[in-house]
């Protein structure tokens, strides 16, 4: 009797042991869906009514479309409707392109006043102030380039560009995307969830240094981030985490002149750098500090649920190039799928393209398939 009572504990320890593996890993499942976007943890329905004023922003500026080209679009000859209004699966959702360029969407400057502000009202809905404001800077300094510039690249705030992709609902899949030089804003929205990856911004000049504005930086807040933590690292520490050799002409996530079937290798970069796990709490928290700064683009609510799910832990630096604040340099700080790269290389360190990717949820990817296995 005793070996039958000692047979069939162990038989349920093996039992329990191998559900405890099961819910462990589909733990770690779900850990994993989460960090792709914003809303998979909501259980008080706040990401829903941030989708909710999404589609409602959407909709109003498509209802100024609604019933095709007035005279000034016929004599010109354009469509509105067709510029903003494109296919969910149109190639350009999943092109993002951060330099001047011919790109889809519906451009500011074929705009009338109503439909600006209605899509000003529609950035609101997914950014904070900080992001807003970053987001108008970076249309800004376009003035700049436009005046000091003879290469003929069409420059200025007027060339950026809003494309609504599918019907926006609260059932559908749908997204849209803020876009022009140096600046693109992603979004995907499903079930009540948003994925905001990839999220570009650049600037050119990075620093002001001449005029009423010298002294002026784009995304200061980032660039003083990264340079932080490098300073507090130890010089043991720094040779870990700083690579030899020149720093890269651009961010290694991007996809100028490169051929389309090599847009996913930066998804499978050998890990570099140091460990975050391996530093002290005060440097940990500066390297917390990186990941904020880069996420509260976003308005709190969708900021919050991302932060949510981020183990600083998981995470590496990475530094190429001077540590000095006006001299070229990259670095990044990524891990299993948070993937942040700033490269402030071209036009002597004055020139910043800053990039945030999922290597899972870039485009809504894990998202929309989600949506898909759950509605049909």
């Amino acid at each position: 009797m005793r070996n039958f009572f000692k047979k069939c504990s162990t038989a349920l320890n093996i039992k329990l042991t191998a559900i405890a593996m099961a819910a462990l890993a589909l733990s770690a499942t779900y850990s994993l869906v989460q960090a792709d976007h914003a809303g998979a943890d909501n259980t008080d329905n706040t990401m829903s009514e941030v989708t909710g004023e999404m589609v409602t922003a959407a909709n109003a500026l498509l209802a100024t479309v609604a019933d095709g080209p007035g005279g000034i679009e016929n004599a010109v000859g354009y469509n509105r409707q067709e510029l903003l209004h494109l296919d969910m699966d149109d190639d350009a959702r999943k092109n993002y392109v951060y330099w001047p360029y011919l790109r889809k969407g519906l451009p500011l400057d074929f705009m009338s006043a109503q439909q600006k502000m209605l899509a000003h009202e529609l950035l609101h809905t997914a950014l904070s102030a900080k992001g807003y404001l970053t987001t108008i800077q970076v249309m800004q300094l376009e003035k700049i380039l436009s005046d000091n510039e003879v290469i003929g690249f069409p420059r200025g705030p007027e060339n950026y560009t809003l494309a609504i992709f599918g019907t926006p609902s609260l059932e559908n899949q749908w997204g849209w995307r803020f876009e022009g030089h140096h600046l693109s804003i992603n979004f995907a929205v499903a079930n009540g969830e948003i994925s905001v990856t990839p999220t570009f911004f650049g600037a050119s000049p990075a620093e002001i240094r001449t005029g009423t504005f010298a002294g002026f930086r784009s995304q200061d807040y980032i660039h003083n981030a990264g340079l932080n933590l490098m300073h507090a690292l130890t010089e043991a520490q720094q040779n870990i985490a700083i690579e030899d050799g020149n720093p890269p002409g651009d961010i290694l996530s991007g996809t100028l002149n490169r051929p389309r079937e090599s847009w996913e290798q930066w998804k499978s970069l050998p890990a570099s750098g140091i460990a975050i796990s391996s530093l002290d709490p005060q440097q940990k928290q500066m390297a917390q500090r990186i990941i904020d700064e880069v996420i509260t683009v976003y308005r709190p609510e969708i900021a919050q649920s991302y932060l949510a799910q981020i183990d600083i832990n998981t995470l590496n630096f990475t530094w190429i190039g001077s540590t000095g604040k006006g001299a070229p340099h990259y670095w990044r700080l990524d891990g299993p799928d948070f993937f942040f790269e700033y490269d402030l290389v071209q036009g002597n360190g004055n020139h910043v393209h800053a990039v945030w990717r999922s290597k899972d949820g870039d485009f809504g990817a894990d998202l929309l398939m989600q949506h898909r296995q759950q509605n049909h």
